[in-house]
């Protein structure tokens, strides 16, 4: 299931906030689609080709996942950059309070993760 995250931050924060964000991939989404892409290895190599369909599959989705994550910071930044960009300008949009939004999976090492990240600040 998917759902919408939006939290908001002041303009000035959203680079240490995605900073923080990409951190999370590292750590988490990466090291577990090398797992994944091992196991697949490992299968392919003792010819158990289910097993091997199973995880490159279950790679390919986590991949998703990281690409729609990826795709909701290029967002951000971009609306980051034209804000910077409107300010150094002179141009004030109608006063809204910024939100990070994006669409995609949370569990709850996700939050866990970024809880965590806030506690030690």
């Amino acid at each position: 299931m998917k759902v919408t995250i939006a939290y908001e931050c002041e303009l000035e924060d959203i680079p240490q906030t995605i900073f923080q964000l990409l951190g999370n991939i590292k750590e988490h989404d990466i090291p577990t689609l090398g797992i994944e892409v091992q196991d697949a290895i490992l299968s392919i190599n003792e010819n158990n080709i289910i097993n091997t369909l199973a995880s490159v599959d279950q790679a390919r989705i986590k991949l998703s996942k990281m690409d729609q994550k990826l795709l909701d910071y290029t967002n951000i930044l971009s609306g980051y950059i034209k804000a910077e960009t409107d300010l150094k300008l002179g141009i004030f949009p109608e006063i809204q309070e910024p939100t990070l939004e994006g669409t995609q999976e949370v569990s709850a090492q996700d939050i866990l993760a970024e809880e965590g990240s806030e506690s030690s600040d």
